[in-house]
């Protein structure tokens, strides 16, 4: 597939474009995606989706403002229809020397000649660590301006999963049926990279879904119950039942965090969202209910992987501290501090982050939908002592963005929505903020040093920069018995001389002696040593019997044949004075424990019940009346 060079358009170029998507259908669906760049016409993009994996950022889709040209300032709405390659691995300043590529997606799948997707609200996950994929899920089209030249018309519901294989120098693009009704859009994402699986938690469908839905209205919404779970590596999900969770119904908008280090299996952390009218002809803009901040919902991963027959356990929980205002369309990355003490979730209105403990999840950005406030300040919910912390204040609100944390310490944002009709400050739609420090930049610093606990989240929690948190339980105790043994569960990771089927730790940060390694080359001394002190035994033995004579020698062969074996060295001695054994050891010969993309977030078409992957499937509209749908 070509990259498309960031060459602007000519007036009688446009044209020829134009002219040529009315020759034909084919023509006209490969010309769709081509015009307006989406890196040199940017002005602003939000509600795409992005993922960081093997040292690049992926951001696919999006609701885009264009520059009509580089001359004027006039602009065009429209969508992103490039899937854009922002190079990690190497440090750069977004001002200057960011390494920014886009590849079009204006080739069909030669299985099926269908086209890879460009839609909004959707998100991309990374996938297990050792695949050369990344997968990009659910989204709707955007209808707000279908006379622009990438639009496409709604496709059905059928393939709501899509891979695109990096590595790979055929068509890249792979779409996969997971056994679901509907494609959904506005939900809440996270993911377990170790365990290849990927969590959606309800959402909705609309206008643009697929063809089903064209006659909705333009805001008009069917909220979907449930929370899907995702084998990515096998493509195939289950929908469980999310009855238990807070709100008494499904939510759009939300934040979904997924915690490594808590309980068997780690732990999803939801937050926010909105409550949408359970009527398609309502608008759900301006009508509905924001959830509180001030109660969590906490997922027990292994209640339900441990017994997929059920629904899982969820749990909520009271919060405490500067508890966050009601908002929605926020981003949300987790970091944990260096001794696992606690962790952080950071909430951003805008692309802002900010990494605490291990169990402390960071909140930047959002809006509220009901008043049309949108904000740009950062939170930190801190677990286990589920406190909200205040952390940054801005002058930039947004919404519609994502968050990833980077490089250690750094938060990168990726676009959002400034509020303000305006383009957007940040010319390559990224921004970069140090979590430790709190404070935003330009440059990303590919070799930071590593995580330190923030001040304002230290004086909630005690300990130090390191961690250390001397405040490990809520202020007003836990909500259930349940949740609080589960928080106090730390997850056992496999040790790096195990099977090499084990799965390792995402995000660690230490080291394991690789046993391996180390003693290794002991016992291949060890056995050299007792080759060769046996080579010297024989040779002074065969000396020896060189100078007997003819009758001691006769002697001495039948001794040898009636006597006791005699033991040999192949074991050693245990003796605790002598150093038979090398003590762990931490140096050049250990083999790092972690072989999993550091802090990465984590932040579909009509089907049949008989539908295959790869096979197109046609489906005519329902004619059930609008209700709140199970997928």
């Amino acid at each position: 597939m070509a990259i498309f060079s960031r060459v602007p358009l000519s007036r009688s170029h446009l044209f020829f474009v134009l002219f040529l998507a009315l020759l034909s259908p084919q023509v006209a669906h490969a010309q769709l995606y081509s015009p307006l760049d989406p890196i040199f016409y940017f002005c602003s993009r939000w509600f795409s989706s992005s993922v960081v994996k093997d040292g690049s950022l992926y951001i696919n889709g999006g609701v885009e403002t264009f520059y009509h040209s580089r001359v004027t300032s006039d602009t065009i709405l429209g969508i992103n229809t490039y899937l854009i390659q922002v190079s990690m691995e190497t440090s750069w300043d977004w001002k200057t020397n960011i390494t920014i590529t886009d590849e079009s997606k204006s080739t069909s799948n030669p299985k099926t000649g269908t086209y890879p997707p460009s839609l909004i609200r959707g998100t991309m996950f990374h996938g297990p660590a050792d695949s050369k994929e990344v997968y990009a899920f659910g989204g709707t089209t955007f209808m707000g301006n279908t006379s622009f030249l990438g639009y496409v018309a709604p496709d059905a519901s059928t393939y709501p999963l899509w891979t695109y294989a990096y590595d790979s120098s055929d068509f890249r693009w792979g779409q996969n049926d997971i056994g679901q009704p509907w494609k959904p859009n506005h939900g809440a994402a996270a993911e377990a990279i170790d365990q290849g699986l990927g969590f959606y938690l309800n959402g909705q469908i609309d206008k643009g879904t697929d063809s089903s839905t064209k006659n909705f209205g333009n805001d008009s919404t069917l909220p979907l119950d449930g929370m899907l779970i995702i084998d990515l590596a096998n493509a195939t999900s289950n929908n469980i039942s999310t009855a238990a969770i807070s709100g008494d119904g499904p939510r759009v908008g939300g934040g979904l965090q997924y915690i490594a280090d808590v309980g068997e299996k780690g732990i999803l952390v939801a937050i926010g969202g909105q409550l949408s009218p359970q009527n398609v002809s309502t608008s759900t803009s301006t009508n509905g209910h924001l959830l509180s901040l001030d109660t969590v919902d906490v997922f027990d991963i292994s209640s339900y992987v441990d017994h997929p027959e059920t629904n899982g356990t969820w749990y909520n929980q009271t919060t405490t501290g500067e508890i966050p205002e009601p908002r929605i369309d926020f981003c949300v990355v987790a970091a944990s501090a260096l001794d696992n003490s606690s962790h952080h979730m950071c909430v951003i209105p805008q692309p802002i982050v900010v990494q605490a403990d291990p169990n402390k999840r960071y909140l930047y950005g959002g809006r509220n939908t009901i008043t049309g406030v949108p904000y740009d300040d950062i939170y930190v919910l801190s677990l286990p002592a589920f406190i909200w912390t205040k952390i940054n204040f801005g002058a930039s609100p947004r919404w519609g963005h994502d968050c990833h944390v980077v490089g250690n310490r750094q938060l990168l944002t990726v676009g959002g929505n400034t509020t303000n009709e305006q383009c957007d400050w940040e010319i390559k739609g990224v921004a970069i903020l140090d979590m430790s420090t709190i404070t935003w930049g330009s440059v990303y610093n590919a070799f930071a040093p590593e995580y330190l606990v923030p001040t304002p989240v230290t004086k909630w929690l005690g300990g130090s920069p390191s961690g250390g948190a001397t405040v490990t339980a809520p202020a007003g105790g836990y909500n259930s018995t349940g949740l609080a043994q589960l928080m106090g569960v730390k997850r056992v990771w496999p040790t790096s001389n195990t099977s090499q089927s084990a799965t390792p730790k995402p995000h660690s940060h230490h080291k394991k002696t690789n046993v391996g390694v180390i003693v290794g080359p002991v016992i291949g001394g060890v056995a050299a040593l007792a080759l060769l002190a046996g080579l010297l035994l024989w040779f002074r033995q065969r000396r020896h019997k060189k100078a007997m004579t003819p009758h001691e020698l006769e002697a001495a062969e039948k001794s040898e044949l009636h006597e006791e074996p005699k033991k040999m060295p192949y074991e050693l001695p245990v003796d605790s004075h002598k150093p038979y054994e090398m003590a762990e050891q931490h140096g050049l010969a250990e083999a790092p424990r972690d072989t999993t993309t550091h802090a990465v977030e984590l932040d579909a078409t009509t089907i049949s019940g008989d539908a295959k992957p790869g096979v197109p499937m046609l489906r005519t509209p329902s004619n059930e009346n609008p209700r709140i749908l199970k997928r």
